[in-house]
C-alpha cells in the first residue's frame, strides 16, 4: 500500500467517502452516493478514473486506456486527467499538458452535505507549488479541486489561487475520456457555428475553421479546439444515451480522437473536454480563477 498513510483516515465518512489502495496500490478516494452512483479519484494527478451509474453492475461512463500504467512513471491515461499550467506542448523541461497530472495531490477536506434529503459525497484535493513545480513554472500557487456526486451526476470544481506576489497566466483543461459503444456511432452536439482550431495537421500552427455541423461525427483523427464555446455540450455514445457536460468558467471545448494511432482502443472512447486555452487565464496576487463542470447521462 503506497503513501496511504498520508491520507487523513479520520476524514472518511463511512459508506460515502472512503480511502483504499487503487490500481498499483496508489491512494484512491471512493465516493458512493445513496442512489448507487460511485466515483474513484486517485491522488496521483487528482484523476477521476471511474464514474459509474446506479445500474445493475454499475455502468461505467469514463474510459481508461488499456496502455494506462499506475506506477507514477507517467500520467494515468484515461479518466479525467488535469492539464495545468499548460494545455498542449510545454516549454522544456515541463512535459506536455503540464505537471498537475503527474503530481501527488493531498486530501484537504471531505464532506457529505444534505442536498436536501440525500447526502452528496465530496472530496477536495489540493496541489501547492513545491521545488518540483517551481523548477518548471516559477510561480506560487494553490490548486483546489473538488469532486462531488450529486445523485447520478458528477461535479468538478477547480480553483487556481495565486499565493505569490506577482501575476501569472496559464492554460488548462480537464481531458475527459468518455466510453462509447463505437467511435463510428458517436457524435458531438452543441458546437455548431463556433470557430475552432484544427490541430490535426500542424498542432503548432492550427487552421482556424467554422463549424457548420449540427452533429459532429468522428471519421478520422480529430483534435479540435472550439473557442468561446457554450456552456453545454453532449456526446452521443451510441447506446441510445448521451453524456452531457454543463460548465461555467471554462471558455473552450476540445474534441479529440487519436483514431488509428491507438488501434487497440480508439473505437471505444472519445474525449470531449472543457478547456481554458484560446485566451490564457491571468491571475493577480491574492486572487483566483474558478471553473466548474457537471456531467450527466441522459436518454436520447
Amino acid at each position: 500500500m503506497r503513501d496511504l498513510q498520508s491520507v487523513a483516515v479520520p476524514a472518511e465518512i463511512p459508506g460515502l467517502v472512503t480511502f483504499a489502495p487503487g490500481r498499483g496500490d496508489l491512494p484512491c478516494v471512493k465516493l458512493q452516493h445513496s442512489c448507487g452512483s460511485t466515483a474513484e479519484v486517485y491522488l496521483y494527478g487528482a484523476n477521476v478514473v471511474s464514474w459509474k451509474q446506479p445500474t445493475p453492475g454499475g455502468e461505467e461512463v469514463l474510459y481508461v486506456r488499456p496502455d494506462a500504467v499506475f506506477d507514477k512513471s507517467k500520467p494515468i491515461s484515461g479518466g479525467i486527467p488535469h492539464c495545468f499550467p499548460v494545455f498542449g506542448p510545454a516549454p522544456a523541461p515541463m512535459a506536455q499538458h503540464g505537471f498537475a497530472r503527474q503530481s501527488d495531490w493531498t486530501v484537504s477536506n471531505t464532506s457529505a452535505d444534505q442536498q436536501p434529503d440525500e447526502r452528496d459525497p465530496e472530496v477536495e484535493l489540493v496541489l501547492t507549488d513545491n521545488e518540483y513545480t517551481r523548477s518548471m513554472w516559477p510561480h506560487a500557487f494553490k490548486a483546489v479541486y473538488a469532486v462531488t456526486l450529486h445523485g447520478e451526476l458528477l461535479r468538478t470544481d477547480l480553483r487556481i489561487i495565486n499565493t505569490g506576489d506577482k501575476p501569472f497566466e496559464f492554460t488548462a483543461a480537464l481531458h475527459t475520456y468518455i466510453e462509447v459503444l463505437d467511435i463510428n456511432k458517436a457524435t458531438v452536439k452543441g458546437l455548431k457555428d463556433l470557430e475552432y482550431l484544427d490541430k490535426v495537421k500542424d498542432p503548432k500552427n492550427p487552421q482556424k475553421q467554422k463549424e457548420d455541423r449540427e452533429l459532429i461525427k468522428f471519421t478520422g483523427p480529430t483534435d479540435s479546439v472550439y473557442m468561446k464555446a457554450r456552456d453545454y455540450v453532449e456526446l452521443d455514445v451510441g447506446t441510445g444515451a448521451a453524456v452531457s457536460i454543463s460548465s461555467s468558467g471554462w471558455e473552450d471545448v476540445v474534441v479529440w480522437s487519436p483514431w488509428e494511432a491507438m488501434k487497440e482502443c480508439y473505437q471505444k472512447f472519445a474525449c470531449v473536454e472543457n478547456a481554458k486555452f484560446n485566451s490564457p487565464a491571468v491571475v493577480q496576487p491574492g486572487e483566483s480563477w474558478r471553473a466548474q463542470q457537471e456531467f450527466a447521462v441522459i436518454d436520447l
